[in-house]
């Protein structure tokens, strides 16, 4: 059951779900929706995607499940990854409120994060999983001084030519790896983001 639709990426539409049997506790979800364009994409996102659903990480957002589903009413394929519902906001919000006030981010705070984010990448680059999509967006404040990375990516849908360039013209400030510009993904590239990211964070 779909409560509520999140703002809309350039890779997919981010919607708040709920179980329908589980209608009493009302427990949430972040339901990810992907267009794919054919089924042979949308079948290798999906075994990509399975290895996902193995990582266990305090700071890793949990998938819980995952499935291709097609919509009728658009006659088009989705690629759909239910993760857990953090509820605190993510990153990019932390910023912007920080900007807007002229306050700066306590270096507390930005050391607690970088060596989280460093523990985290090293977590799933030891299990042959790249992010590919991290961004402040996809950083989640749990408190004060803990965060979750969420919303990976999978090398089908990474390379989803159409998509990646309307990513990088809408992103006026990007925290992609040159390399990734031609759809070149590695644990370099995982890295170059976290530091731009924290470039951000201390500038704010």
């Amino acid at each position: 059951q779909v409560l509520e639709q999140l703002q809309p990426g350039t890779l997919g539409t981010m919607l708040v779900v709920a179980l329908k049997e589980e209608e009493s506790a009302r427990k949430k979800y972040v339901m990810k929706q992907v267009e794919c364009i054919e089924e042979k994409q949308a079948n290798k996102a999906l075994k990509e995607a399975m290895d996902l659903l193995k990582l266990q990480h305090p700071n890793i957002c949990a998938y819980k499940e995952l499935f291709v589903t097609w919509d009728n009413k658009i006659s088009s394929l989705f690629l759909c990854l239910v993760m857990q519902h953090a509820g605190q906001g993510d990153l990019s919000s932390l910023i912007k409120e920080k900007r807007q006030k002229s306050e700066k981010i306590r270096d507390k705070v930005i050391l607690q994060f970088l060596g989280q984010m460093v523990d985290a990448l090293f977590y799933i680059h030891e299990q042959n999983i790249i992010h590919r999509n991290l961004k402040p967006s996809n950083v989640l404040v749990i408190d004060e001084v803990s965060f979750m990375l969420s919303d990976f990516s999978t090398e089908a849908l990474m390379t989803d030519e159409m998509k990646w360039k309307i990513r990088v013209e809408e992103d006026s400030k990007s925290w992609m790896a040159p390399e990734t510009l031609s759809f070149s993904f590695s644990e370099k590239s995982d890295i170059w983001s976290l530091g731009c990211i924290l470039l951000d964070m201390m500038t704010c």
